[in-house]
């Protein structure tokens, strides 16, 4: 079975986000560098072994992109975007996706530099074609680059996600058929993780951003 390889929290100002991060949590996201030619930067906070959060924002340093970069801007509060799923076998995920008839745009090269000034590559293979948005997750091989949550354990491991969807009687054969093993209810759309953090448990959902702070009690 896959496993989760981070959660995206995506947000309109990186320094703001890292500093609600470490209010709800008790743990600080650690800069983890540009992507080149995105319009983006991230921060890391370590999940436990081969898992993390990304917290994803606009690069100021880089010209206004189009697309991501842009809604990330447009974003009133940080909110749990999407996830991804670690494989090593991205050909054999993206033959899965065309045998689902969902398309695809192959697999995708991208890199980014660390603070430290280490390059890091990856892939990515993204389904298209789908009614589900951000709750279909991507896929991702690091190869030999290291794994973001090597270099980083601030004491928080994630314990659940669940998905929503008013079509969660199609997105759940999907996701099976994929390996991909979370919970998934029928609702109105959204992702929510549960977290174990020094502060105790807290949760992240994707309606963060409209519905306000959700934090489970401890």
């Amino acid at each position: 079975m896959a496993h989760i390889d981070h959660l995206v929290w995506a947000a309109p100002n990186l320094e703001r986000a890292i500093d609600e991060l470490q209010a709800r949590t008790g743990a600080r996201a650690i800069p983890g560098g540009a992507h080149p030619g995105a319009g983006a930067r991230n921060a890391v906070l370590g999940l436990g072994p081969g898992s993390y959060l990304e917290i994803l924002s606009p690069d100021p340093a880089q010209a206004t992109q189009p697309g991501a970069a842009s809604q990330l801007a447009a974003l009133a509060a940080p909110t749990l975007h999407t996830f991804a799923v670690a494989t090593d076998r991205l050909d054999r995920v993206a033959v899965k996706l065309e045998h689902a008839g969902l398309p695809h745009a192959g697999i995708i090269p991208m890199s980014r530099r660390l603070p430290t000034g280490r390059l890091v590559r990856w892939r990515l293979l993204i389904p298209a074609g789908h009614a589900y948005g951000p709750l279909a997750p991507f896929f991702i091989d690091w190869g030999d680059s290291p794994h973001p949550s090597d270099a980083v354990d601030q004491g928080c491991r994630l314990t659940g996600l669940t998905l929503r969807h008013p079509e969660a009687w199609s997105l759940a054969p999907l996701l099976e058929r994929l390996e991909v093993d979370v919970a998934i209810e029928a609702g109105p759309a959204e992702i929510t993780a549960e977290l174990d953090t020094p502060n105790g448990k807290v949760r992240l959902s994707s309606r963060d951003h409209v519905a306000g702070r959700q934090t489970l009690s401890r």
